[in-house]
């Protein structure tokens, strides 16, 4: 057999390997994944001012006597034997800012302003502004420097009489 025969089917091995490893992980994980019912005593939700308590980011008042406006869809519930508490804003906010997709689409809208003509000219004007500043700050402290090393001469030297 060839070399090029065998790094074939020791490709081909690994990748058999690999695709059992990647089942096996799978199934481990869709095994892990499921959560035990809730138990009974467990499975009644509490009230709004028990999560008021419970939770920082609420604004309701435990001992206030207002009954909370708290609405149907946000608050913690029970379904199939499951306590599903909804996320927070910012973790949706998290989320969906995180997605690669987001991430790419706000790059390129970054990238995409930056190199607009009105974008590159306000930053070449910029430059130009800074570089002129520079030069002008490097010309007075040469300047200065030259007054520092030679000190002024006399008046009767300025005007040729000795």
């Amino acid at each position: 057999m060839s070399a090029e025969l065998w790094i074939l089917v020791a490709t081909a091995l690994l990748a058999v390997v690999t695709i059992g490893a990647a089942l096996v992980a799978v199934r481990a994980a869709r095994r892990s994944s499921r959560i035990a019912p809730v138990p009974r005593e467990r499975l009644a939700v509490p009230q709004t001012r028990e999560l008021a308590r419970l939770d920082p980011r609420s604004d309701i008042e435990p001992d206030s006597h207002v009954a909370p406006v708290v609405h149907q869809e946000l608050e913690p519930r029970v379904v199939e034997g499951h306590l599903i508490v909804p996320p927070s804003q910012q973790q949706v906010v998290n989320t969906a800012l995180g997605r690669p997709g987001v991430r790419l689409s706000i790059l390129a809208h970054g990238l995409a302003h930056a190199l607009r003509p009105e974008s590159r000219d306000r930053i070449t004007a910029m430059m130009r502004r800074e570089y002129r500043r520079r030069r002008r700050e490097r010309l007075q402290a040469g300047r200065r420097a030259v007054r520092a090393g030679r000190p002024t001469p006399p008046s009767e030297e300025w005007l040729g009489g000795s």
